[in-house]
């Protein structure tokens, strides 16, 4: 089956005081990463995005990253009923998923799950467990207790069959309703729950921004030198006349960043995936095991908002490379170099000249 995609980018951002679209995970903006998990999948057909009219262009330059050929450009209503009815109009596929555009943190697993639950059921709704307490107050005083048991909170991407999601709207005669699971509900059928995704957030408040799903990872690596071995860091070659030992090609630099970014989602480290006793990668290229754990991150909808790291080596010096191994990482990493820093350190003649060490931190979204 296919879906066609409706985002909702035509709230004004009254709760939040500024436009939240607008606002920046890492390098993007929030709406940029809204749009993309839906853009490379094979069950998606147009994407529809419901815009408020000054911020067009924003929506469009978004577009053209993955080619305007996708995309369709609807003007926002007054409300989020209106502005879903404007976008709906311009769907042709058998179904239909309407997201809302202040939720960037989509995976693809759970695209999947709603995917299937439409082509079972009819609807797919996600959905999450309150964990929390609940209780109805009136005039500062509790009324009633809820069973939490049975109360969940509702996220989008929601999906539907199309005619039906249509025709519900079609009934609503001008009520507005909080989602599209409620007039689901009011004129069709009981929507099917899905499990929802706690990463899957809403923003709408700065709380709800600030530390938006950031995670680190803390990565480290060491090697020992030895004579006429190639000494590859940050995946440049350094002149000298020592080179790491290692069963790869022994670049401590990006070893340290692969276990940084494989731990700050709760991957196991870069040994359990690149294990030294796999002849495959017998004096591997490093960058070709970043490369991997890059799509990785692609894969589970993560990326990399900036990256610190510290070589320590007496010998040699490093500081007419640094550069180049910046634009090197953010070329592989697929963020600008100035989010890279990288430094070099002595040991201050406290050791011998045996060994070279790599820390790593990285902050992910």
């Amino acid at each position: 089956m296919i879906f066609d995609t409706v985002i909702l980018a035509g709230g004004s951002g009254t709760r939040m005081g500024c436009d939240k679209l607008l606002l920046c995970v890492g390098e993007d903006l929030l709406l940029a990463r809204a749009i993309e998990p839906f853009v490379n999948r094979n069950d998606i057909g147009k994407i529809i995005l419901v815009l408020r009219k000054d911020i067009f262009d924003v929506g469009r330059a978004i577009a053209e990253r993955y080619g305007l050929s996708k995309f369709l450009f609807v003007k926002g209503g007054d409300t989020r009923s209106q502005s879903v009815e404007n976008g709906l109009k311009e769907v042709r596929a058998e179904g239909v998923l309407i997201h809302d555009g202040a939720r960037p943190f989509v995976t693809p697993q759970l695209l999947d799950r709603i995917v299937l639950s439409v082509q079972q059921f009819g609807s797919g709704i996600p959905a999450t467990p309150i964990t929390d307490s609940v209780r109805m107050v009136e005039d500062g005083l509790i009324c009633n207790i809820a069973e939490r048991s049975k109360l969940y909170t509702v996220q989008t991407p929601q999906g539907f069959l199309t005619q039906q999601i249509m025709q519900a709207y079609r009934m609503r005669n001008g009520c507005d309703f909080a989602d599209d699971s409620a007039v689901f509900a009011e004129f069709i059928a009981p929507p099917h729950v899905i499990i929802g995704d706690e990463r899957n957030i809403k923003v709408t408040t700065l709380g709800s921004y600030f530390g938006l799903n950031a995670k680190i990872g803390i990565g480290y690596d060491i090697h020992r030198l030895e004579r006429f071995r190639p000494l590859v860091l940050g995946g440049i070659q350094i002149a000298y006349d020592k080179g790491c030992v290692a069963h790869s090609d022994g670049d401590a630099v990006i070893h340290a960043l692969i276990d940084a970014l494989l731990s700050a989602i709760g991957e196991r480290d870069i040994g359990t995936l690149f294990p030294d006793t796999d002849p495959k990668y017998k004096d591997i290229d490093s960058t070709v095991l970043l490369s991997e754990v890059v799509a990785l991150y692609r894969k589970k909808n993560y990326k990399v908002s900036n990256v610190s790291i510290i070589i320590i080596a007496d010998k040699p010096k490093f500081a007419d490379y640094l550069p180049l191994m910046k634009i090197k990482l953010g070329n592989l990493l697929h963020i600008s170099a100035t989010l890279i820093g990288i430094s070099a350190k002595t040991t201050e003649k406290t050791r011998e000249e045996e060994a070279i060490e790599a820390y790593a931190t990285a902050i992910v979204t």
